[in-house]
């Protein structure tokens, strides 16, 4: 009998947390059994192809990538209600509900909403995680100082506790102050830099001085996640024939100096590097999360793809 299930949610840390809940409730340790798939034409052929002697397996399936195959939404709906295998269809991103495709997946699937905390509840959440994390004391008004430096993207809160509690498992103002989100930004720049530049081993040195001032494989990979996916739209809307500017405006809000190093960046990369690096990374997010792969030496395969050109 199919179990779909379908997670949503605009928090890369509640969105993965809950895929990963998912992937050992149902894969557990069989390794084999777990199996990402790439699009709509590989979901129509492995969802029903059911070795013998063998039980369900679970598969993992971003929504974007099935949506991007624009397959017919009542095919999409026969095909989940007729395997018998698990299915997790997740996104990151917010999706149009009233679409065809959406409303024949969430009649075949269990739909997930994962929100992420606001304001008090937020701040709540990271006093919750730090203690979590090993965390023996928040001193008053740490908290509210980290989202201040951090922002509110809790995989990069998680991080910065992270780095934090490893200083000390008493997170203080002055602490936080002196070590929240420190040159990180600066750092994935010069990392993409070295990686579009073709200079693997620059690249991973960057990447080994990330870990060792704190940074999380998780962290990094993220911080990768979201660059070239900044530089995929830049190349795409130039490939448009949009001026500097106009991208500027499509694109989010940044900082001059951010958009400045984008650009330059884009200029060493075409489309199609920058498509493969994004599954690149993707490939590493998913071995590092069902821990096929772990630590240094997954950013250092990862890096030595993305440099090669």
């Amino acid at each position: 009998m199919a179990e779909n299930y379908l997670i949503i949610g605009e928090e890369d840390f509640l969105v993965d947390a809950k895929v990963k809940e998912f992937v050992q409730k149902f894969g557990g340790q069989d390794d084999w059994s777990l199996e990402r798939l790439s699009g709509w034409n590989e979901t129509r052929e492995k969802l029903l192809d059911m070795p013998m002697f063998s039980g369900p397996r679970v598969f993992l399936l971003e929504y974007e990538a099935l949506a991007e195959a624009k397959p017919d939404p009542s095919q999409a709906g026969e095909l989940l209600a007729g395997h018998e295998n698990v299915l997790i269809i997740y996104t990151r991103n917010k999706l149009d509900k009233r679409s065809r495709l959406f409303k024949e997946i969430s009649k075949n699937a269990k739909l997930i909403e994962v929100v992420a905390p606001k304001r008090h509840e937020l701040t709540k959440w990271v006093i919750h995680r730090g203690t979590e994390l090993g965390a023996t004391k928040c001193e008053g008004g740490a908290p509210e100082n980290l989202i201040y430096l951090a922002g509110t993207n809790m995989l990069i809160l998680d991080n910065e506790l992270r780095k934090l509690i490893s200083y000390s498992p008493e997170i203080s103002v002055e602490n936080v102050r002196k070590l929240a989100v420190r040159d990180l930004q600066t750092s994935i720049f010069e990392l993409v830099d070295s990686v579009v530049g073709g200079q693997v081993a620059k690249a991973q040195v960057a990447a080994e001085d990330m870990l060792r001032t704190g940074a999380e494989v998780p962290y990094v990979l993220y911080m990768l996640g979201r660059q070239y996916r900044l530089l995929f739209k830049f190349l795409f809307y130039r490939q448009q024939g949009c001026g500097s500017s106009e991208i500027q405006r499509l694109l989010p809000q940044m900082h001059p100096y951010a958009f400045q190093k984008l650009s330059a960046q884009a200029s060493q990369l075409n489309l199609k590097h920058c498509a493969s690096g994004l599954h690149a990374i993707l490939e590493a997010d998913y071995g590092y999360k069902t821990g096929i792969q772990q630590g240094a030496g997954l950013l250092q395969v990862l890096l030595a793809k993305l440099a090669k050109k």
